[in-house]
């Protein structure tokens, strides 16, 4: 018998196809390799993704985008200044 749901990876790569044409969209090509960077970044952490197995797809891909993004910050970058309300 087959699979009745796809795998995390498998739903990760039909959802970033979807938005392909959103990146194709876009107009300067830093925009264009931001956005790749991004995708890798969804990629790169796809087996612990996988193993967490969480119902919501979009939030393990914006978890796994985040922490990529933070861990290319500096490490020496100053923290975040809080936004005045």
């Amino acid at each position: 018998m087959g699979r009745t749901s796809p795998t995390y990876r498998q739903a990760l790569e039909e959802r970033l196809k979807r938005w392909d044409e959103f990146g194709r969209l876009l107009t300067t090509p830093e925009e264009r390799a931001a956005f790749s960077a991004l995708c890798r970044g969804a990629r790169r952490y796809a087996a612990q993704a996988t193993y967490v197995g969480s119902p919501d797809l979009l939030e393990s891909l914006l978890l796994s985008v985040l922490l990529d993004l933070a861990a290319r910050l500096p490490a020496d970058a100053p923290p975040a200044r809080p936004v005045p309300r």
